[in-house]
């Protein structure tokens, strides 16, 4: 289930999204969620390089969705700054995030900001 009814508050569950796997790494961490409009963004890797990416959670499968697997969006690098300067992100898991994107640390040495 991946659509309306997935359970956003879990991010252990979101997390288990990693379609296609040939692809993607990770995804590592839920950088930001919207649980009344129903998206998220995750840190993952796509074919080995740190990028976002982005996934909405409504109707029966959600979106992207392909040969019937939940899949993210990648978001192109070149957006990766503005995406981030445009969410409420807590300064130390902001620099966290700069330095996953800029191969200073692995995407498994990101932690999840916790309020």
């Amino acid at each position: 289930m991946s659509g309306k009814n997935f359970n956003l508050e879990k991010d252990s569950e979101i997390l288990k999204i990693n379609s296609p796997k040939r692809s993607v790494g990770g995804p590592y961490v839920v950088v930001y969620k919207n649980v009344e409009e129903r998206w998220v963004i995750v840190a993952l890797n796509w074919e080995k390089e740190p990028r976002l990416g982005i996934r909405w959670f409504w109707g029966n499968g959600g979106n992207p969705f392909s040969s019937a697997n939940p899949i993210w969006l990648v978001i192109p690098s070149a957006l990766t700054n503005s995406i981030l300067n445009g969410l409420p992100l807590d300064f130390e898991f902001r620099n966290n995030l700069d330095k996953f994107f800029s191969h200073e640390i692995d995407g498994n040495k990101l932690k999840p900001f916790k309020n």
